[in-house]
């Protein structure tokens, strides 16, 4: 956790974009866990106890445990209002996503399956389609992280690839290396912004 620090304090320097989130108290933790189908990986745990959260108004939304309770408990009454990767797309997108509401890629079992295999904690905006499209980061139940790609005119692509990991499971990563790839990534985008 000490090297994504680093890595936050460098892009504040440079860019004063990313930011750093208060970390979590144990409460707040609990909380959090209750709203999520799979228990929150200790990496995890560590990543809100000791850094919070990863945010910025444009790039990263890797929220803090205080921020992505308050987001959740704002979708409540959304139909699609779970921690789970397909509902995560579908709020993202100002609950409109029909493709994805009314299981027109994917059946309402298949969605169910997704959701409650993949928890999503939050997404970063591919400096390639701004806007236009996010990576959101996932767990498994094994404590595996991913990033998934999720273009607004492709969601198909996202969707079969989440019908993937469904049989093969997810890679054998870390969130510090999620965070890493999408650390250079939105280093890239930053950049440019300049």
């Amino acid at each position: 956790m000490e090297q994504i620090k680093t890595r936050i304090a460098e892009c504040e320097l440079e860019y004063d974009e990313i930011k750093e989130s208060s970390p979590a108290s144990d409460e707040e933790i609990q909380q959090l866990a209750s709203y999520f189908s799979l228990p929150l990986p200790e990496e995890l745990i560590r990543f809100y106890k000791t850094i919070g959260g990863i945010e910025s108004d444009d790039i990263f939304c890797i929220s803090s445990a205080e921020n992505l309770i308050r987001y959740i408990e704002q979708r409540a009454d959304f139909a699609h209002n779970s921690t789970g990767i397909i509902d995560t797309i579908i709020a993202y997108w100002g609950n409109d996503r029909p493709e994805l509401q009314k299981y027109q890629l994917l059946t309402q079992e298949e969605t169910a399956k997704i959701n409650a295999s993949f928890q999503c904690i939050g997404w970063m905006t591919s400096e390639e389609d701004v806007e236009e499209s996010s990576e959101y980061v996932i767990f498994d139940q094994n404590g595996n992280f991913t990033n998934v790609y999720c273009h607004q005119d492709d969601i198909k692509a996202a969707t079969d690839q989440l019908l993937k990991f469904l049989e093969s499971g997810l890679p054998k990563r870390t969130l510090k290396n999620v965070l890493d790839e999408l650390f250079k990534r939105a280093e890239g985008t930053l950049s440019r912004w300049d």
